[in-house]
């Protein structure tokens, strides 16, 4: 469900593009000192990173930028002026869009597209030059894993077309994704990843047209609620593997979602293969899925499995809303990893494998989807509409907290079919 092999080839491509597209941040003796930044008025896109001080504002005024933004000091804002007008394009030959190493960075009502990486890159992991990377081509191993860097919020900002995640958050902990519309992602619209305490929420986005709309990879604690996750070829996969660290994923909770007709064959094709899946759990730990609207799946609305030797534990799958999955839950934990205390509070009409899936400790089945459709080049999907952005932009940058509360997500019950789907400018 991961397009690994793609990120771990592009790595290096990753570090010389951003040294290349979003040149240095300042040196020791030329630490960065103006409060507001104004984008173009005060500097170009690529300069504005290396001059905006801790605690100060980028504002980026109404234009296509065809030059990356690079920002490693703290407690920074990147505002654009306009939701849909400040548009950050790469052109299919730059990296990423926006790349933010400091702590508690925000980034706000912009667009960003045509990346051959990410769109956004929230970054705890830097190269020996102090540039942002996602990981290295073989991993990490426990010895040579970087700490995470704290507070991130990302927010009203449209990623399209983006050759592997539209909002890309690795290795940072205390991090807010919401009110975003990410599609067109060659991996997937979101992703959040190594982050053994991520404390991070995904909420209220629109997440369409990916390969994947969502993907958590050894991620824990984190709260998915309010989103419209329709039309990818899977909707959201939880993932544990040794790519990364921090494995296995834990306490995911995806609580209150649209989750629906992830089939859709114009999307970049996904890596493994999968089409027509609402939710993918792999090896995941202490996962709940619960009070979602999951429908027209033509695969499985849900689908857990083992992932190497991690094996699916604890899970819960209740007070789900289904309707016109071509299957709704499918259990296909290993023999070698069966899991345990996994368990399903169903309708007595669900369509389950195996069949009448019910209580816990449910013995896996192997579970062969069909063949998928050939996928599209993620520079050649459809744009869906506009969303509104935010209704202020003015030079007050974001006072970001140390630490965010996870949302309650008691008494949520499953949401309207059109969830967030008439929100548009």
């Amino acid at each position: 469900m991961s397009n690994a092999l793609l990120r771990a080839t592009a790595i290096v491509a990753v570090a010389l593009g951003l040294l290349s597209a979003t040149g240095c941040g300042p040196g020791p003796s030329e630490q960065p000192t103006q409060k507001v930044v104004h984008v173009p008025a005060d500097a170009t896109l690529s300069k504005a990173g290396a001059m905006v001080a801790d605690g100060g504002i980028i504002l980026i005024a109404p234009g296509t930028y065809t030059e990356s933004l690079d920002v490693r000091a703290d407690d920074v804002t990147v505002r654009g002026e306009d939701r849909n007008k400040v548009i950050i394009d790469g052109e299919l030959t730059r990296s990423n869009g926006v790349v933010a190493t400091g702590e508690r960075i925000t980034v706000e009502n912009l667009t960003v597209r045509n990346h051959l990486q990410n769109g956004v890159l929230i970054t705890g992991a830097t190269d020996k030059n102090g540039a942002g990377v996602a990981r290295g081509p073989d991993g990490y191993l426990p010895s040579d894993v970087p700490p995470p860097v704290p507070g991130y919020l990302v927010q009203d900002v449209t990623a399209n077309n983006n050759g592997l995640y539209g909002i890309y958050a690795f290795n940072r902990t205390d991090g807010v994704i919401r009110d975003n519309l990410a599609s067109g992602g060659s991996d997937s619209g979101i992703y959040v990843g190594q982050c053994a305490e991520c404390n991070a929420v995904v909420q209220d986005n629109v997440i369409t047209l990916n390969a994947s709309g969502l993907e958590l990879a050894n991620a824990s604690h984190v709260v998915v609620t309010g989103n419209r996750i329709v039309g990818n070829r899977i909707g959201v996969s939880v993932l544990s593997n040794y790519l990364e660290a921090h494995g296995p994923s834990t306490a995911v909770r995806v609580v209150g979602n649209v989750i629906s007709d992830n089939d859709e064959p114009a999307t970049p094709a996904q890596a493994t293969g999968a089409f027509g899946v609402g939710i993918g759990l792999g090896g995941t730990v202490d996962a709940e899925v619960r009070a979602n609207t999951i429908s027209g799946n033509t695969s499985v609305g849900v689908w857990i499995v083992s992932a190497d030797d991690f094996a699916p534990t604890g899970t819960r799958v209740s007070d789900n809303a289904w309707s016109g999955n071509a299957l709704d839950v499918a259990f296909a934990a290993s023999a070698t990893a069966p899991g345990t205390d996994n368990c399903f509070v169903l309708p007595a009409t669900a369509l389950t494998s195996p069949a009448g899936l019910s209580g816990c400790n449910a013995i896996g089945v192997p579970f062969a989807q069909p063949a998928a459709p050939k996928g599209l080049a993620f520079s050649k999907v459809a744009l869906p509409p506009e969303r509104p952005g935010l209704s202020k932009t003015d030079t007050a940058p974001r006072t970001l907290p140390k630490t965010i509360e996870l949302p309650a997500l008691d008494g949520i019950v499953p949401p309207a079919a059109d969830l967030l789907a008439k929100a548009v400018s």
